[in-house]
């Protein structure tokens, strides 16, 4: 971050995203520089919602988008009040809808919880929910 301040052009450091709030992005010597966080599932989340987009819009590519769906909360999760927050959970489709269970300890440097997961909860900022709430999956 130091030299990208020092030498070139810096655009952010640190959003509102967790796992994952200190991610940076500048220019330098003309080149788009991304920095991602040292944990592995935050490094997992800034690439998918920032890197990948941003790859896709910057090469003008017709790749394949995230998958996401709603399922229904079957397990009560932790949120934070001011930022984006994604949950590793389980999916169960019971053949009505699907149910996400989240079962796994949710700490950044668990690299099995994504690997045991199916799908990342998607918690709004400021929004409060309960077990039986729908809310947006991303799948893993």
């Amino acid at each position: 971050r130091k030299i990208m301040e020092e030498e070139g052009d810096l655009h952010f450091w640190r959003i509102k995203l967790r796992p994952g709030s200190p991610p940076l992005f500048g220019i330098w010597n003309g080149t788009p520089i991304f920095g991602l966080p040292g944990n592995p599932v935050s490094s997992h989340v800034v690439f998918r919602m920032l890197v990948a987009p941003w790859i896709r819009n910057a090469t003008s590519a017709d790749g394949p988008i995230e998958a996401k769906s709603f399922a229904k909360l079957a397990t009560k999760v932790k949120q934070t009040k001011d930022s984006l927050t994604l949950r590793r959970v389980s999916i169960e489709n019971n053949g009505l809808e699907l149910i996400a269970h989240q079962k796994i300890h949710q700490g950044s440097g668990n690299l099995a919880s994504i690997a045991h997961s199916d799908a990342f909860l998607i918690l709004q900022p400021g929004k409060q929910y309960s077990i039986g709430d729908t809310v947006e999956v991303m799948f893993v």
